[in-house]
């Protein structure tokens, strides 16, 4: 069983193709939720773009929706999308940094709810999601940006872990990998 429970993606609007092609990467039988805000227009139908190369279905959530392993859950457009335990919360707070939904939200709320159980990708261009990845960090969570380092990407936690698109995916299988155990004989 993997230790990580949580992994939460947050991208602003001109990394949609990259975080698409991320998606592209995850196993079809991953064990964990996948929990995605996306600055994203009130008109931006997102889903099924962000979904036709990934194998897990790709959703956008109602309040209180419980969060399944092996589905991504996007932020639908005019609401923060946040982590609580076992489920997803919508919320119409006032814009953060002039997006809703917001990429801090979602990083503290998985922060609060999952601590070192969840891992935080960031994709950099904004700064919206740099204070809620510190946040994750500084639980525990294990955290990497895509992309250059943002305006305070190196904190008093540590050193974020800077990945580039093509690194993605040996990031996300380290999360994934889970040592065997030694059968005594």
């Amino acid at each position: 069983m993997s230790p990580l429970g949580l992994l939460v993606v947050g991208a602003p609007r001109a990394a949609a193709a990259d975080v698409e092609s991320v998606l592209a990467l995850l196993p079809p039988h991953l064990a964990v939720p996948v929990v995605l805000a996306l600055h994203r227009g009130p008109l931006d139908a997102l889903a099924a773009p962000l979904g036709r190369r990934c194998a897990l279905p790709v959703v956008e959530p109602d309040d209180k929706d419980l969060l399944v392993p092996g589905a991504v859950y996007l932020a639908p457009a005019g609401y923060h999308l946040l982590v609580d335990r076992g489920s997803v919360a919508l919320s119409v707070e006032p814009p953060e940094h002039g997006q809703r939904p917001g990429l801090d939200a979602l990083f503290e709320s998985a922060a609060d709810s999952h601590g070192p159980r969840a891992a935080g990708l960031l994709f950099a261009g904004h700064e919206d999601g740099v204070a809620g990845l510190h946040a994750l960090q500084a639980r525990g969570g294990r955290v990497a940006v895509v992309g250059p380092h943002p305006a305070g990407g190196e904190g008093e936690d540590g050193e974020m872990e800077q990945l580039t698109l093509g690194s993605v995916g040996g990031w996300l299988a380290r999360l994934a990998y889970v040592p065997r155990s030694k059968v005594l004989p």
